[in-house]
């Protein structure tokens, strides 16, 4: 049977089967993931200066939970919009493309004294069955004509495949049942606030794996952004400080009286808690921690002492993780 949808270059087609399987090695629920491994595939395709992905709260507001501007990742945000902006264009379904206003919509609110956008596309993200716009997808470049008809046709196909791949989350859980009866199986809901630690637990080590993997020549012309970067890995060793003492305040009922009379710090209460949760070695905790696996024996023989046990393995018990008599 002949099909009426275009054929892809050679090059496109090897791009478009590299993002199909990343997007399929996705786990459950990493939206983050599946949006860099479209963006990635796009970037190799043309001249892609921004690229963002925004899903539809209501008539009017727009979240945009991933934006990748010059390289720089942008924060989360969320946006109410009226009905001449961009956001209200393709929530009617229609793609855009910087032809149909000469770039107006998109833009609306934007300094364009300096590098001005000269080529845009806007695609609307559909539900499973086409009816229903739930977000959109979108890349601007600075070059003039960055984006060709195979390009959007491209671009087509990934936002296609990244809804497909967001409804399988969904559906496929719902098809078999598997929350329905046991929602308590679903591990994606945390059931209490150590699980919501190690979610962002999780998360963060993200982060710190994504900054680690940045290297910046040693130059004086990066000085700049080395320092930059030695601030952002900090700030991720800080953050990483602060759940863990929100854990402890938000939640002392689930402290044991063990560990209230334990006085452990707030290092080692982190170490203690990831023991626990991951089980991770001294080498994985000074990894994830950004200090020395010496100083994580010293906290480690510290927390140890402190509990009063000899053996890691009675970590978990003696933190709730695993105790049969805690709400877990």
């Amino acid at each position: 049977m002949k099909r009426s949808a275009p054929e892809f270059s050679p090059f496109t087609t090897s791009v478009l089967r590299a993002a199909d399987r990343r997007l399929r090695a996705c786990e459950r629920g990493d939206e983050m993931t599946r949006y860099a491994a479209c963006r990635a595939a796009l970037c190799a395709l043309a001249s892609v200066d921004t690229f963002y992905v925004g899903h539809y709260l209501g008539p009017t507001t727009l979240s945009i939970p991933y934006c990748v501007d010059k390289k720089q990742f942008l924060s989360a945000d969320v946006q109410q919009f009226g009905p001449h902006g961009m956001s209200a264009y393709i929530l009617t379904g229609q793609t855009y493309r910087f032809a149909v206003d000469d770039g107006h919509r998109v833009r609306l609110g934007w300094d364009v004294s300096e590098h001005p956008v000269q080529d845009a596309v806007v695609l609307p993200l559909r539900r499973g069955d086409g009816t229903e716009v739930i977000g959109m997808i979108a890349v601007e470049s600075i070059t003039p004509d960055a984006f060709d008809d195979e390009f959007v046709h491209a671009m087509e196909w990934l936002a296609r495949a990244l809804v497909w791949e967001m409804n399988q989350d969904r559906e496929f859980a719902e098809d078999l049942g598997l929350y329905e009866l046991y929602p308590e199986l679903d591990s994606n809901q945390p059931r209490n606030e150590l699980e919501q630690f190690r979610l962002l637990s999780g998360e963060l080590e993200r982060l710190r794996l994504a900054l680690q993997s940045v290297e910046l020549p040693a130059t004086d012309e990066f000085a700049d952004q080395r320092r930059e970067l030695d601030d952002a890995r900090a700030a991720g060793e800080r953050l990483h400080l602060l759940l863990v003492d929100q854990h402890q305040v938000r939640s002392p009922e689930r402290q044991p009286a063990q560990l209230e009379s334990a006085a452990l710090t707030t290092r080692e209460l982190e170490i203690a808690t990831l023991i626990a949760a991951d089980g991770l070695s001294n080498r994985q905790l000074a990894t994830r921690l950004f200090i020395s696996e010496k100083t994580v024996k010293v906290h480690v023989g510290n927390v140890l002492r402190k509990l009063g046990v000899s053996q890691r393995s009675a970590i978990p018990f003696v933190l709730g993780e695993i105790h049969p008599s805690r709400d877990l």
